[in-house]
């Protein structure tokens, strides 16, 4: 007789939930309850079965756990006022307080015993991530992996003698098992393709990933389980669900739910005609491209192209129709930064990024052959915002709140703006080059991601002068660019609005709205196009139901079934 192999999946939407939860959120132990964190970084608790929502306060961010009898979740809280911030335990009924934890850099899990934390730690000079171990009581901090290569996702075995966690070693992708007391500890090497969120089974029996592989026409995203016993990997792992890229896994609680999310992702890339003369829309924005999570973008020289990071790939797309003609592979680099710029000769691409070999900094990519070069080697978090000179000689860059202009063919960076005791004053991390390469526009008065006045200085550094200033209004600078003839700057306020202002210090006006998407819908990246007569931008709107998903483990030898 023939056993069978898995139970009938089971899955039920949960009641509805009216806030959105752009990051976090997880299950209580017992399923009846459901915490997440709003865009607003608002702690809020819905009951699973009623959709009654409570607020525990304001502040928090990053990764919730729940505690094994679910009256508390542990999760970080931003420092407000005279109020410290670190990892706190709030109480899921009454939204009080108790600090766990100072001093930590990304929160992973809560030991069941209540003893325990996992920290995922970075380094300023450092190009990856370690796994640490913090004892809540002693205070003392043991690490578990250095330089993992990839977010580790570390996590506890529901009795918590054991840690599972990833991490990349010449290009392969590999699960550790760990014990918790020692440094014992066994690996899983035999998954063809990237390994990302693994989650302990309730009873600790299996492992759960997401497992991406490269099929002929795209990659796959499914779902996978692998089973433990004892301090061991056993046997190869087994497809529970495939196509999950449009699910974000939370939890898997004690009553042996799995609580997700699904993203509806309607944004994408969107293009707005625009008359260069007078810089206002000569038409509404149109869809090029249905994709979420974009990043950076870029224009080729000749205005027919559009190429765009989706993960580890650069994707080039027809600007008329959104057809992808090709891509260049970026697959080395394990964390790819903000800002992209085409060459004006049509030969490299300019971005920035990790790589764990390498190092972190701004790379070329050639378009014809896909070599991969570092230009200039920096520290920190990859966003340097790189753009090209006219002449294709030169790339501007920020880093460290100054702007640089750095020539390719010595890789010699020089700094062109002053350097300023008062960090209001400096400028931010978006330069861009100015249509007469003799010049750099940059912001300053760079608070809460919005910049208030626009800048310009030549490249000896010399000469500086304000174009725009947009202190006194109710929105800033998220990020501009410069039209092709220089007389016009477009911009995202960090919101639904496209706005437009002259160089010359006119008055801003905005050209486009996509609040008709959602009210989360958001636009940024704006673009100009090479003749100036379109304006490209990126949108992210999702729409999120949440889930949850039981009976979907094989059956094991024991249960005869």
């Amino acid at each position: 007789a023939t056993k069978l192999l898995k139970r009938f999946i089971a899955i039920h939407q949960l009641a509805p939930i009216q806030a959105d939860f752009p990051s976090s959120g997880a299950l209580s132990p017992d399923g009846k309850h459901f915490v997440g964190i709003t865009w607003d970084s608002e702690l809020v608790v819905i009951d699973t079965s009623t959709g009654r929502q409570q607020n525990l306060g304001k502040g928090f961010y990053g990764a919730i756990v729940w505690s094994a009898d679910g009256s508390e979740v542990a999760v970080k809280k931003r420092s407000m006022g005279e109020e410290q911030g670190g990892l706190f335990a709030v109480s899921s009924e009454t939204g009080d307080t108790r600090i766990l934890l100072r001093n930590l850099n990304y929160f992973a899990d809560w030991s069941k015993d209540e003893k325990l934390i996992l920290i995922v730690r970075t380094k300023a000079n450092a190009t990856n991530y370690d796994v640490v171990l913090a004892n809540l009581e002693s205070k003392e901090r043991t690490v578990l992996a250095e330089d993992t290569g990839v977010w580790p996702y570390p996590s506890f075995s529901p009795n918590g003698n054991k840690i599972i966690y990833i991490t990349k070693e010449n290009g392969r992708p590999i699960l550790h098992l760990q014990e918790t007391n020692t440094s014992n500890h066994v690996k899983y090497l035999d998954f063809h393709g990237n390994i990302d969120q693994p989650l302990w089974s309730p009873d600790g029996s299996h492992v759960i990933f997401k497992g991406t592989q490269r099929g002929i026409n795209r990659p796959y995203k499914d779902l996978w389980a692998l089973r433990i016993d004892g301090n061991n990997f056993v046997g190869s792992p087994i497809p529970i669900l495939p196509d999950v890229e449009q699910m974000e896994f939370f939890n898997w609680s004690q009553n042996g739910q799995l609580a997700y999310r699904t993203g509806f992702q309607l944004g994408g890339i969107f293009t707005l005609p625009v008359d260069l003369q007078t810089g206002k829309a000569t038409g509404a924005p149109s869809q090029l491209l249905r994709r979420g999570g974009l990043g950076s973008h870029c224009w080729s020289p000749n205005g027919k192209q559009i190429a765009l990071l989706n993960g580890r790939d650069l994707n080039i797309i027809s600007a008329i129709n959104g057809e992808k003609i090709r891509y260049l592979s970026l697959a080395e680099i394990q964390n790819i930064g903000r800002g992209m710029s085409w060459s004006p000769d049509g030969k490299r691409i300019a971005f920035c990024g990790r790589d764990s070999e390498i190092g972190t900094g701004i790379f070329l990519v050639t378009i014809e052959t896909n070599e991969i070069k570092l230009l200039v080697p920096l520290d920190g978090i990859p966003n340097f915002d790189p753009t090209w000179s006219p002449d294709s000689k030169a790339i501007t860059y920020g880093y460290k709140y100054d702007v640089y202009v750095v020539n390719i063919e010595n890789g010699k960076p020089q700094r062109v703006t002053p350097p300023s005791e008062n960090q209001k004053d400096k400028s931010s991390v978006r330069p861009v080059f100015a249509p007469d390469g003799k010049s750099v526009a940059y912001l300053m008065g760079f608070e809460n991601n919005f910049g208030e006045r626009l800048m310009t200085t030549n490249i000896n550094g010399q000469e500086i002068k304000q174009i725009l200033s947009l202190e006194g209004k109710d929105f800033g600078i998220n990020i501009f660019d410069l039209s092709p003839d220089g007389r016009y700057v477009i911009f995202t306020p960090g919101n639904a609005g496209i706005w437009c202002a002259p160089t010359n210090g006119g008055e801003p006006f905005k050209i486009a709205d996509i609040s008709n998407m959602g009210n989360k819908a958001w636009a940024w990246m704006p673009k100009w196009s090479p003749k100036g007569d379109s304006i490209s931008f990126v949108v992210t709107c999702e729409q999120y139901q949440y889930w949850v998903m039981e009976n979907f483990l094989p059956a094991t030898e024991e249960s005869g079934r």
